[in-house]
């Protein structure tokens, strides 16, 4: 057994003793990490003073030893880059490997892939559910569902609309039997441009269904067109209303079938933790476990306080992590890095300037001016350097040493889930609830308060009665005066007592109400979020608020001012006589063009200040994001066009307005794909690559720091699905009017299903954290706001026809109920109907640690790590010095 095994074991064993023994894990920087602090004297201003004016910075830079193998190496290693981002790729290049013999990564362990795989017939769910779980071959699951659906709905609806369409047109004067004017008119409009989209305004055709249905029967037949168009028409309305339970049976049937394969199935750190804010100090794990042991017993139901007697054992807790505010300490650290890096780069100027005259390494920043610089320049900015990095530590070791800025917060991590369950249900509170609460008490001591004026006013009367009678009676009722007025004080402190008694209550059940909600999934949590002050974690989330809140309502002003003009009455009647320029022309499929670019630039504009509002975890990142996103994506972008068309416009029975409404969403789902292929943050990363490897120098980085640089963007699964799901709103919303955009959303459909095969495993690494309770919570958005649209769009475009009132208020009414009763609807057809059953994992997933995971981010901040590379290259001038001066 080699020395890793050994370590490995150790690893494992220590991890086994935290997770599983009864003894307590507390994580408490601030008591933990004041030994680890290197000594205070090293860095002192006194003696760095003394030694500064006689350092010689090349024979300082011949002492300075960095890591190897470390995230502070230096100089760099390209090839030590590139291998850290080719192990990131599920397909790493061909060229790449036939170079090089590695099969992992030395900083990340990640493995190298070898196996090759073409993209084009890959099966996705065998490639990737092993690995990264459900959540990303499951988009692809739905790619190939809303491809059949196209077919399904063009077939059902499309095939009858086109050929009714072009048999009209084919003869106008025979087949076309509309008797009003207008309407006759705009038919006739539409076949001159039914050049490309086949389609005509909703009210012509349904006319001119109808009267050739009428026509039909005179004939001795059927009238089967104008009852098909209906039943169809009435097909589509029901796929699209019942599409978010679709995709929940399929998400919940992959979700059991694959069930020993998904890790979020196995879960359960989450489970047995809840988050606990506004702890009134650092409590130890036996006092908060009295407190919430006392909180329970006195809770109003007997069921809930009975189950105080979980947490009177001791070991109730199995960790207790106290949250610490390291934003600052953060900032400060990658300050006094990139510090380092300017140091080391200043020592590599000086060096090459005396050996070759010439200045070959500089910083981005140094770019315009490195050129110019000479030996005393750079002695005094290596100087100064010297000494921001000296301060910048001896801040640091200062922080450190007074302890990290506690928060308040705390994760407790229960022995069981009842335990957890137990705290859970006692300090769930609505805001409604406290209100309650509050009133209860309040309510309660008024009526001590009325009893106690009860009480006086009857003194008052004992003594105002007295008063009329002489003074021998008065001798007499003055003992029983004295006796009422002890009567009186008795009862008043009675009364005082049980008020005081019950403030105490009252102010202990304040105590005891600290803050809980539900436990994180480790992988999840954002810790630097999880610890910053509340009051700087508000100003990220209003200011992200604020800015999308003004790129939607310059979004939406845009957006009313160029639709509004493209569809002028006076413009419409210029574009259906043919009468516009060919600048007029231009101008308004710019404009067309604008509004897609617009909407996508302030798609990405939100995005930006949503993930930078400092969420907890990584789901409520996601979760925000797409709440935000379901009304911009949805209304203001792909719901307000038709309502503006249908509404203002009259476009049931105007086909100039519906080809502006058709080019224009046909235009978007262009420039979206253009954004999707081109994606921001792949963009970005290659940019960023780019940039750090024109004119390479392995001595302007950092290994780390190049290895970041280089390390692929996470695949945006989000903004995936909302592009799928945007496209699918458009056919659907489209195949009323022009069932030939159906066409055109399957054909990029099938594109981005093949380029999203590409870039998953060429371009991009996945994210583990983006789960199937992700997935559902985004069609759940897709489901509330999509649900009324849909009825009003087939009510608007349909109400001619006596039925549709009646049959979309009985859906209406199915629809409740799916809502209502949707789990136990999809469970009835996982496990009844698909007979399906969940499997036990073939591979053990171990329990989490929140002890462990917090230590280990702490760890990758690097700060101590820094700061001990420092101490050891002034031990190892120190000792230099020494030597000479022995030698001397």
């Amino acid at each position: 057994m080699n020395n890793s095994d050994n370590e490995n074991l150790i690893e494992d064993f220590e991890d086994d003793q935290q997770v599983y023994t009864n003894q307590p894990a507390t994580l408490d920087f601030n008591l933990e990490r004041q030994g680890h602090v290197p000594q205070q004297h090293r860095f002192s201003s006194t003696k760095f003073r003394e030694r500064l004016s006689s350092i010689d910075p090349l024979e300082w830079a011949k002492n300075i030893k960095m890591p190897e193998n470390n995230y502070y190496t230096y100089p760099c290693s390209y090839d030590l880059a590139e291998l850290h981002r080719q192990c990131h790729y599920i397909q790493p290049d061909q060229d790449f490997l036939d170079k090089t013999t590695a099969t992992e990564c030395p900083c990340c362990n990640k493995q190298l892939n070898r196996k090759r795989i073409n993209f084009l017939t890959v099966n996705m769910w065998q490639l990737l559910v092993q690995d990264y779980g459900i959540a990303a071959p499951l988009y692809f699951t739905f790619l190939k569902f809303q491809m059949i659906l196209f077919v399904i709905i063009f077939c059902v609806y499309g095939i009858f609309f086109i050929t009714e369409v072009n048999w009209t047109c084919s003869d106008l004067q025979n087949n076309l039997c509309l008797t009003d004017p207008h309407l006759a008119q705009e038919y006739k409009d539409a076949c001159d441009l039914n050049t490309i989209y086949m389609f005509v305004a909703i009210d012509p055709f349904l006319s001119q269904i109808e009267c050739s249905a009428e026509e039909d029967i005179k004939k001795g037949g059927n009238g089967f067109k104008q009852v098909y168009i209906q039943i169809a028409a009435f097909i589509i309305f029901l796929m699209n209303i019942l599409l978010p339970l679709e995709y929940e049976i399929i998400i919940r049937y992959k979700q059991i079938k694959y069930w020993d394969k998904e890790p979020i199935n196995h879960v359960t750190e989450n489970k047995k933790s809840v988050y606990v804010r506004h702890l009134p100090y650092k409590m130890t794990a036996e006092e908060i476990s009295q407190t919430i042991c006392k909180a329970i017993a006195m809770n109003n139901f007997d069921q809930v306080a009975k189950k105080s007697v979980l947490f009177e054992h001791k070991n109730s807790i199995q960790e207790l992590v106290y949250i610490y505010d390291i934003h600052e300490i953060n900032e400060m650290n990658i300050d006094r890095e990139n510090s380092l890096l300017d140091f080391m780069i200043t020592l590599e100027q000086m060096r090459e300037l005396k050996e070759t005259g010439m200045i070959t390494t500089y910083s981005d920043k140094q770019i315009k001016t490195y050129k110019s610089f000479n030996l005393e320049t750079l002695d005094n900015l290596f100087k100064q350097q010297l000494k921001d990095i000296m301060f910048k530590t001896q801040k640091i070791k200062s922080y450190l040493k007074n302890g990290l800025p506690y928060t308040n917060k705390v994760i407790i991590k229960f022995e069981t889930k009842e335990q957890r369950d137990a705290a859970y249900l006692h300090y769930r509170k609505k805001w409604y609830q406290n209100l309650l609460i509050r009133y209860e008490v309040m309510k309660e001591q008024n009526r001590l308060k009325q009893l106690q004026k009860t009480q006086v006013s009857d003194l008052t009367s004992l003594y105002s009665d007295s008063r009329a009678v002489s003074v021998d009676d008065l001798q007499i009722q003055s003992q029983a005066v004295q006796q009422a007025r002890v009567s009186v004080f008795n009862q008043n402190t009675q009364l005082a007592k049980q008020q005081y008694d019950y403030s105490n209550k009252y102010v202990e059940q304040v105590h005891y109400q600290i803050g809980v909600k539900r436990g994180f999934r480790i992988n999840g949590i954002f810790w630097e979020n999880l610890g910053m002050d509340t009051f700087k974690r508000l100003k990220f989330r209003l200011k992200a608020i604020f800015t999308a809140a003004i790129a939607s309502c310059l979004l939406m002003g845009s957006f009313e001012l160029i639709y509004f003009y493209q569809n002028n009455p006076n413009q419409s009647e210029r574009k259906s006589n043919g009468q516009l320029s060919t600048w007029e022309k231009i101008l308004a499929n710019c404009l067309a063009v604008l509004v897609t670019f617009l909407s996508s630039y302030t798609t990405l504009t939100i995005l930006g200040q949503m993930a930078k509002s400092r969420r907890s975890t990584f789901t409520e990142v996601e979760e925000s994001i797409m709440h935000f996103f379901v009304v911009i994506q949805y209304f203001l972008i792909q719901f307000f066009p038709y309502i503006a068309t249908f509404e203002i416009w009259g476009g049931r029975n105007r086909i100039v307005a519906c080809y502006d409404l058709v080019t224009l969403s046909i235009h978007r789902i262009i420039f979206k794909q253009i954004f999707h292929t081109f994606h921001i943050r792949h963009t970005r990363f290659w940019l960023r690559k780019r940039k750090a490897l024109k004119n390479f120098n392995p001595k302007r980085f950092f290994q780390g720091q190049l290895n970041f640089i280089m390390t692929p963007a996470f695949i945006s699964q989000r903004g995936r699905q909302f592009n799928m799901l945007f496209i699918l709103t458009t056919a659907l919303c489209l195949i009323y009017i022009c069932p030939v955009a159906v066409l055109f959303c399957l054909g990029f459909t099938i594109y981005i299903y093949f380029w999203d095969k590409y870039a998953i495993t060429h371009n991009y690494q996945i994210d583990k954290r983006f789960t199937i309770d992700l997935f559902s919570h985004q069609i759940k958005c897709y489901q509330i706001v999509v649900l009324p649209f849909s009825i009003y769009l087939f009510l608007r475009l349909f109400w001619r026809f006596s039925w549709v009132i009646y049959s979309v208020f009985s859906v209406g009414i199915v629809m409740i109920i799916v809502i209502i009763f949707k789990k136990q609807i999809v469970k009835f057809i996982i496990f009844k109907i698909f007979r399906l059953r969940k499997k036990n994992p073939q591979t053990e997933f171990r329990e989490q640690s929140f002890f462990r995971s917090y230590n280990k981010f702490f760890e990758n901040l690097r700060i101590e790590q820094l700061t001990d590379i420092l101490v050891n290259l002034f031990r190892s001038t120190d000792n230099e010095a020494i030597n000479k001066q022995s030698i001397d």
